[in-house]
């Protein structure tokens, strides 16, 4: 579900070195906020060179793309088995996924988030497609079409941002039941 065939092939000299810059940047983010972090404070943190940096990553910006996609599908991983199919369950277990993750980064990195808002939200998004069309890849209605997916995708996204704005949030579980059938009418199954 999450995995792709590039990712399950990488070699580990690179997936290494990228953990390594992952780590680095979310314990500096835990430190200053991400505007203040260098590259050379990256690497220095991962032990490696700039060059290094610069041959897996385009700029720090790339790396916290990388870093939020990795954190959230790392997150999804402990709470969605790989081989799960669409139900309402597993729909609801991701709108939880999404609204703890938010929570969880919102505690981490306090407002304002900035420039990384809006990289967050379009990696969050694109993972959220990614196991939408999976879910729905074999489906029995051949009406759900990746717009839908799409539509979706942004309704949780959209859904767990407005949880996570309340002073006093109801708990989780009870939020994703309450817009399980919103988002479910959304993609059309029942």
């Amino acid at each position: 579900m999450l995995l792709n065939q590039q990712e399950k092939r990488e070699d580990p000299r690179i997936t290494r070195t990228r953990q390594l810059l992952h780590q680095a940047l979310l314990e500096l983010m835990m430190e200053k906020s991400f505007q203040d972090i260098t590259i050379q404070d990256i690497a220095n943190r991962a032990t490696v060179n700039r060059v290094t940096f610069y041959a897996h990553f385009q700029d720090k910006y790339a790396l916290l793309e990388y870093t939020i996609r990795e954190s959230f599908k790392e997150k999804l991983r402990s709470q969605l088995s790989d081989c799960s199919t669409f139900t309402p369950e597993n729909l609801a277990s991701l709108i939880c996924a999404v609204c703890e993750f938010l929570r969880e980064t919102k505690r981490v990195c306090p407002p304002p988030l900035g420039q990384m808002e809006p990289l967050m939200e379009k990696q969050i998004k694109s993972v959220i497609y990614e196991v939408l069309l999976t879910w729905l890849d074999d489906f029995p209605n051949p009406n759900i079409t990746e717009q839908k997916a799409m539509i979706t995708a942004w309704a949780i996204y959209g859904a767990a941002v407005q949880w996570n704005q309340k002073v006093k949030a109801e708990p989780v579980n009870d939020f994703a039941q309450q817009v399980l059938p919103i988002i479910q009418a959304s993609l059309n199954v029942q």
